[in-house]
């Protein structure tokens, strides 16, 4: 059965979806993006808008009983593909150890106005 994955700090989405669900030790999350929870807004800048994207990944992850190590891929959803570098520092951060790092793609999509990134990301957690 698949069990729907919803931390209380992240922003619920607008339609009625998860921020992940996992099955079987699969997870994959929806669409994760740097809204404020606070005003369901998303951050004007760039960067910080990113930090908190990649800050609900975290709590994602967290909230399904996994760990960042336990993440094999992250696709990125750009509204301007230019961005991509601001996603490095974090990327460095969250995976520090160059030989284990997931696969990542970085896409061109068309995005809600404001919303200059989304993450989805695909785990495989380990059982128990």
């Amino acid at each position: 059965m698949v069990i729907s994955i919803n931390p209380p700090d992240v922003p619920k989405h607008e339609n009625p979806i998860p921020a992940a669900a996992i099955h079987r030790g699969l997870l994959i999350s929806s669409a994760i993006s740097g809204k404020s929870k606070k005003n369901g807004e998303y951050l004007p800048k760039k960067p910080d808008q990113i930090a908190l994207a990649f800050e609900y990944l975290e709590q994602i992850i967290t909230d399904a009983g996994g760990s960042i190590q336990d993440i094999v891929k992250i696709d990125l959803y750009f509204a301007n593909k230019n961005d991509r570098h601001l996603v490095n520092p974090h990327w460095v951060s969250l995976f520090p150890i160059k030989s284990a790092r997931p696969a990542r793609q970085a896409h061109k999509s068309e995005l809600p106005d404001g919303c200059c990134v989304q993450i989805v990301f695909t785990a495989i957690l380990s059982p128990g």
